[in-house]
């Protein structure tokens, strides 16, 4: 996939997404992080997401998975 203009901020929008619209209660699958992403116009694929995700938890994000795994959902933990 050819780059979208806004691919350097991807990174940083999917981590303001997850703080905002994430906690224990209220998880995101890549699905709906891929349709929120497209709202900024920001266009991904899932796999890149997988490794953005894996990105922020080595940076320090308390990322969380849960459900199973066809069902994978992702909240931030600690804030």
């Amino acid at each position: 996939m050819a780059k979208s203009p806004n691919q350097k901020l991807k990174l940083l929008r999917l981590y303001d997404i997850l703080l905002e619209y994430t906690d224990e209660d209220h998880a995101l699958s890549v699905q709906e992080i891929l349709h929120k992403l497209a709202l900024f116009g920001i266009e991904a694929e899932r796999k890149s997401i997988y490794s953005d995700l894996e990105e922020l938890s080595l940076y320090g994000a308390d990322i969380i998975k849960c459900g199973a795994k066809r069902n994978m959902k992702y909240y931030v933990g600690a804030r």
